[in-house]
């Protein structure tokens, strides 16, 4: 890190390093040895923030001690002080070695490897030479070499743990804030005294300081006090973190400093006068991995609970644009249906009309451009709940040979048109019957073989259905052509939104490029998987691998609802239909519907109207929109069926013709009270059906009666 350093750099460490010299002096064991040199551990912390500049005022400092310590022959002290300075250049050149890639951080690992590199191993180095040199100059004793090495290394520890790693921890921090230190520390934990502590933490933060100055102060022998007082401290380091061991250490630190006298700390030149300040390294340095080990947790789970905060606040509001995205879509939805539901009814009714041949061709393509714009509004309504998560699927039992042909018989027609070879192949093995979802499947069948035909001008499209045992037995559909192929740059690209792979051809035929992510996705939904294979102008293979799952016990399919034929079973009787809907062209649509059937129709524009006619005569059946001014269908259907239970009448079916496409929507319908839904725009065979279904049955149904899917042409 390279700044630019001010210039009392260069004063103020000698002036903190002659300090730090006066306040060690009572701590000399004899003339050429410190139990405890606290300008040697100021100064590698110093050299860490300021470089090598603080050399020269740890060469001028140790001058000074040597002074002070009444050294004999002058003239050698330059170089009893050169070893100090030694000293504290490898610290700074071994510390920043081993983290220059690396901002510090008062982890435990990074704890450990500093006190190893900073302060062990250049302490045993130097003050061996210290020492070497006193002997050699016959300052000291060459017995006595061991001893002042051994005191003068675990005096550097001392120091290092109670003075350099505090520095190190709470002042680096700051001082990189102010540009004024050339090694980077992160940012130091907030010390417990800024956090919001509870009446029983204090008390538990001040028991510590007390028992830990009695036991201290008692004067017992180090085995009965000393590590009673070390489990003390490891505890309050385990619940408040690094903070407190750093708070508790120094507290330990200045009790000793100040009443050494009056615990009688002998610090001789014997092996055994180490055990003090030994075991003082032992308990601090323990309780600063522990303490750093707690806080390092902390500040993980605070992160880990910051991110998740995020992370919910970025789902919500994806959630809540999600949301406001299908509210759009739904809204868009029913205000197009309900124009469009008059649009084909009329163009329905039209087609039962004498036509020319001209005229004929017109209303075909006016057919084909509405069911173009029906299958586009149910892609976009399908793909917004696709993303929003909401689209489900069921698992009832269908008949899989009916589900295809009838797609296959329903498109054939368009392969004829464009002279295709259509083939449809169900292998034996395949069951008839499957549990799954049939509409589903049939809207996938819809999208892929519908683009087969769009994309193959000549040659053949092949429907395969197959049952595969590789690992397990699955239920696979292959879609093949022979049309334009789809290139390997394009193939990534082509399940994306919106995408088409041949524009002009899109552009021609139709689409908006949602179907194959739809499919993609309703495929992965109902649990298995679609897979491509294709060459540019030499045709495509889609293969569908869904789970197998055969209903075995299911040997015929449920007859289907009769068309007309029930009318017999009333005749010379006309049925009473209210028809609710504040759309004149859908109610005069109605209307045409069933002019030439035996019913009556009588008109609602709103609710509140159709509350009203309810109530004053009997009707065999309703038809209610439930999107009306005054009041809606929801609100008018409940208070109708409140009215039958009030006035013992019978059930009427009340039919909900409604706009809204969504699952929410539909169910809301059932809930308020109909016995039925279909959705707008409603072909006349659909109406007819469910009256036949509504008049023929005693009990409320309560079904839903849901539009066929429509391929994405």
């Amino acid at each position: 890190m390279n700044i630019r350093l001010p210039w009392w750099t260069w004063v103020l460490p000698l002036f903190i390093l002659l300090v730090a010299t006066w306040i060690s002096a009572p701590f000399a064991i004899s003339q050429s040895t410190y139990w405890l040199y606290l300008p040697v551990n100021l100064a590698i912390v110093m050299s860490l923030w300021w470089g090598p500049r603080v050399l020269v005022a740890t060469f001028l400092n140790a001058l000074v001690a040597l002074y002070v310590l009444k050294i004999p022959n002058p003239m050698f002290y330059p170089i009893y002080a050169i070893p100090e300075t030694l000293q504290v250049a490898l610290a700074w050149a071994f510390v920043k070695e081993r983290f220059k890639t690396t901002e510090w951080t008062p982890s435990p690992p990074n704890l450990g490897l500093f006190t190893v590199y900073g302060i062990a191993i250049p302490s045993i180095l130097m003050i061996s030479l210290t020492q070497g040199l006193f002997v050699f100059t016959k300052v000291i004793q060459p017995n006595l070499f061991l001893n002042a090495t051994l005191v003068g290394v675990i005096g550097d520890i001392l120091g290092s743990v109670f003075v350099t790693l505090p520095a190190l921890i709470l002042i680096t921090p700051a001082l990189n804030r102010a540009s004024l230190s050339s090694f980077v520390c992160r940012k130091a934990p907030v010390g417990f005294w800024q956090q919001n502590l509870k009446k029983r933490q204090i008390l538990s933060l001040f028991a510590v300081l007390a028992i830990s100055f009695v036991l201290i102060m008692s004067k017992a022998p180090l085995q009965e006090t000393w590590y009673l007082l070390g489990v003390l401290i490891l505890l309050a380091s385990a619940i408040y973190g690094l903070p407190m061991a750093l708070f508790v250490n120094s507290w330990i630190f200045l009790i000793t400093m100040a009443f050494s006298e009056y615990l009688q700390f002998s610090w001789q030149n014997m092996p055994a006068s180490v055990q003090g300040p030994a075991t003082l390294i032992t308990i601090a340095f323990i309780s600063l991995i522990t303490g750093s080990a707690v806080t390092g947790l902390t500040v993980q789970i605070e992160r880990l609970q910051d991110t998740e905060g995020a992370l919910s606040a970025a789902k919500e509001q994806a959630e809540e644009a999600s949301r406001a995205k299908s509210e759009f879509l739904a809204r868009m939805s029913h205000e197009i249906r309900t124009p469009l539901n008059s649009v084909l009814g009329i163009l329905e009714l039209l087609k039962e009309t004498p036509l020319t041949k001209d005229q004929e061709r017109y209303l075909s393509l006016f057919s084909h451009a509405g069911e173009n714009l029906k299958a586009l509004i149910n892609d976009l309504l399908d793909f917004s709940k696709i993303e929003a998560k909401a689209i489900t699927v069921e698992n009832v039992s269908y008949n899989l040979y009916s589900t295809i042909r009838s797609v296959f018989e329903i498109l054939q027609i368009k392969a004829e048109e464009k002279g295709l070879k259509f083939n449809l192949i169900i292998s034996p093995e395949v069951p008839s019957f499957q549990f799954g979802d049939a509409t589903r499947l049939r809207q996938v069948l819809f999208n892929l073989i519908g683009n087969a035909l769009k994309f193959t001008e000549e040659g053949e499209v092949t429907v395969h259905v197959k049952i595969t045992h590789e690992d397990i037995a699955r239920l696979v559909i292959e879609i093949r052509d022979t049309g334009i192929g789809i290139s390997r740059e394009k193939q990534a690209q082509l399940f994306s939104p919106f995408f088409q792979n041949e524009p002009q051809v899109t552009r021609q035929q139709g689409g908006a490029g949602l179907g194959l992510v739809i499919s993609k996705n309703l495929v992965e939904i109902m649990g298995g998987t679609m897979e491509l294979k294709s060459l540019a102008g030499r045709g495509s293979t889609f293969r569908i691998t869904l789970p197998h799952r055969p209903d075995l016990a299911t040997r015929k399919e449920l007859a289907p609802t009769a068309d007309l034929t029930w009318l017999n079973q009333y005749k010379d009787r006309r049925f009473q239909i209210l028809l609710v809907d504040d759309s004149e062209d859908n109610r005069v649509l109605m209307i045409q519907y069933l002019k030439k059937l035996p019913f009556d129709c009588d008109e609602a524009t709103n609710g509140k109207e159709a509350v009203d006619k309810y109530k004053m005569h009997e009707y065999d059946l309703v038809f209610m929109d439930m999107q009306m001014p005054v009041m809606t269908g929801y609100k008018a259907t409940e208070l109708i069926r409140a009215y039958e239970a009030i006035q013992l009448r019978r059930h009427t079916p009340i039919i909900a013709l409604t706009a809204a496409a969504l699952k929410e929507d539909l169910e809301r319908t059932l809930e308020s009270g109909c016995d039925a839904y279909a959705v707008k725009p409603v072909k006349k065979s659909e109406i007819l059906k469910i009256i036949a279904q509504s008049l023929t049955t005693k009990e409320p149904s309560n079904n839903a009666f849901k539009e066929p899917p429509s391929a994405s042409m």
